[in-house]
């Protein structure tokens, strides 16, 4: 193996692998079959070394669960007993490292003139894998039983294709199985693009190069992520999170508690003041720990540095078994992503006092988006309409807050609307932001939205709902309006739900999103007069949430700011 590799040829090397995993993911995407993958692109790509560690991933999030599936598929195989065109299927949050069952992997092993080289993976969500409910993650799963089926990690295809036996075996405990089959096709197809691609740049740089320079990709990271711990000054914060309790089954508000400690070039997570694992799925597994970890703490300190197994190599975990943030089997952990989040948002506060100059205040919280089940869609067979719910971020230290943006993945669009009134039986009637919901500050977060929904049959509507505390504002900054979903809003039998539930929808009800936004950054009364007449001008915020939220008096009839009554008011 060559000893180093030169610094033009590592970055040129670094950027080749970016543009194989980006080509991955665009046959992944457009490979797809189910909306969740191809619409939503909740899915994503990786290469790894030969021990699964990542040396390029297309998804930030999905960076430590590669790295979990990856081992528990070389403890049971063995690179020595795999052959080339062979591919590994895993969905186990508990033996083989994915956050929740929905996420399903595929690992093919790369081989270079029979030379062992690493992996090429792949990790997509499913909108259907059994379960209790249309979707699988159900909001009243107590087992991870009732989440869909599991996979510890087995062979599921070689050269010749897939094995028959357990395509027939997963297609039958799936409500959506031409969906299914073809979402697994594409991942074994862009995995086995991403192998020939590598064995591409074998031929053109050699075997010992890569090899060498797989290894030294995570050591650059590595050195980065140090070098920026070690300009923070040491210490230790803690700070948390909470969701409500929920009366049948909580009896108390649930924390997410982080204490960081800092010293030299290392850091700790200490999570074992958060609170016992849940009856409901909104615990975590380590994957989900070292996600929220990692990223808050990149985010806190530079966005640029290469993402890859190298950033995880100087933070520490500390936490215990029986914890909602390490959850003991078998624990349903469906709801693993609001939670996750509102671990990130508890890593971020803390890490504010290490480097306030990158401090982000807390992303929107809440529930899964809708997921609606059909007996008959419009093309006339099953179907599941899995649609994903984005809060909005936080203010930052020089700007406000993105609008329906998720924290931590970034990038999970909706299902256009003309993609689901075309495939699916339901129209949908309103999509507005609303006015005076994002919370204020000197840079305010971003709004929340609200999204309306008319179902034109019968069908079955899967409702994740995670009340939480409301979003905390760092340095002043305010919080933002609470979520809700309601059925039937503006009628007589308008209910606003309060409980996570599987509920029957006749044709022709109708049932309203309404998403949270993110919290402020910094005292509202410092914001810029203009630009609270800019958010007023923009239906941001009202005439009387200027005045209440930010001090700013606003004349309705010039709609111009009165900076003497603002003076005044903002004295008071």
């Amino acid at each position: 193996m060559a000893t180093t590799v030169d610094p033009i040829t590592l970055e040129v090397l670094n950027n080749r692998l970016r543009e194989i995993v980006a080509t991955m993911e665009h046959l992944l995407f457009h490979g797809g079959y189910s909306t969740i993958l191809r619409e939503s692109k909740d899915g994503s790509c990786v290469i790894t070394d030969r021990n699964g560690c990542a040396v390029y991933a297309g998804s930030q999030l999905h960076l430590t669960p590669y790295h979990f599936t990856l081992r528990t598929i070389i403890e049971q195989y063995p690179p020595e007993t795999m052959r080339e065109g062979d591919s590994y299927i895993a969905n186990d949050p508990y033996l083989a490292g994915v956050f929740h069952a929905s996420d399903v992997a595929i690992v093919t092993p790369i081989f270079y003139q029979r030379t062992h080289v690493g992996f090429a993976a792949s990790i997509a969500h499913k909108s259907d894998i059994g379960g209790m409910v249309p979707g699988s993650a159900s909001g009243a799963s107590r087992e991870l039983y009732h989440e869909g089926f599991i996979i510890p990690g087995i062979k599921y295809a070689t050269a010749e294709g897939p094995i028959e036996d357990v395509v027939r075996l997963l297609m039958r405990n799936s409500r959506q199985p031409d969906a299914l089959r073809g979402d697994l096709q594409s991942q074994v197809g862009c995995t086995r693009v991403g192998a020939e691609k590598i064995k591409g740049l074998c031929d053109e740089y050699g075997l010992d190069t890569m090899l060498t320079a797989f290894q030294e990709l995570q050591d650059v990271t590595e050195t980065r992520v140090r070098q920026g711990l070690r300009a923070w000054p040491d210490g230790e914060f803690t700070a948390e999170t909470e969701f409500e309790a929920d009366g049948t089954v909580f009896k108390e508000p649930v924390r997410f508690n982080v204490r960081i400690r800092k010293e030299g070039d290392g850091i700790t997570f200490d999570l074992t003041g958060s609170s016992l694992q849940v009856a409901s799925p909104q615990n975590i597994r380590p994957q989900s720990q070292l996600a929220a970890a990692a990223l808050s703490t990149i985010t806190s300190m530079d966005p640029s540095i290469p993402l890859n197994y190298g950033a995880l190599r100087p933070i520490k975990i500390v936490s215990k078994l029986g914890l909602v943030t390490e959850a003991e089997f078998p624990a349903p952990v469906g709801s693993y992503f609001a939670s996750t989040a509102m671990l990130y948002s508890a890593c971020l506060m803390a890490l504010s006092n290490f480097n306030p100059a990158r401090a982000v205040a807390t992303s929107g919280f809440g529930t899964a988006g809708p997921v609606l089940g059909y007996k008959q869609a419009r093309s006339g067979k099953p179907a599941v309409a899995y649609e994903l719910m984005s809060p909005s971020l936080g203010g930052t230290p020089i700007h406000d807050g993105t609008l329906a943006v998720n924290p931590m993945h970034q990038y999970t669009p909706y299902t256009p609307v003309e993609i689901l009134e075309t495939e699916y039986p339901v129209r949908l009637e309103r999509i507005e932001t609303i006015i005076d919901s994002a919370g204020p500050g000197r840079f305010r977060g971003g709004l929340g939205y609200r999204r309306r929904y008319r179902v034109l049959t019968d069908c079955t509507l899967n409702f994740r709902r995670m009340q939480p505390a409301q979003p905390q504002g760092i340095f002043g900054g305010g919080s933002p309006l609470r979520l809700t979903c309601t059925l039937n809003p503006e009628t007589e039998g308008e209910e606003v739900l309060a409980r996570s539930a599987a509920f029957e929808l006749k044709a022709g009800s109708s049932f309203q999103f309404q998403s949270q936004g993110g919290s402020g950054y910094g005292d509202p009364l410092t914001r810029d007069p203009a630009k609270v007449l800019d958010d007023v001008l923009d239906a941001y915020v009202s005439i009387a949430g200027a005045e209440r939220d930010y001090g700013v008096v606003i004349d309705p009839a010039a709609m111009a700011v009165d900076m003497k009554a603002t003076v005044a008011r903002r004295g008071r």
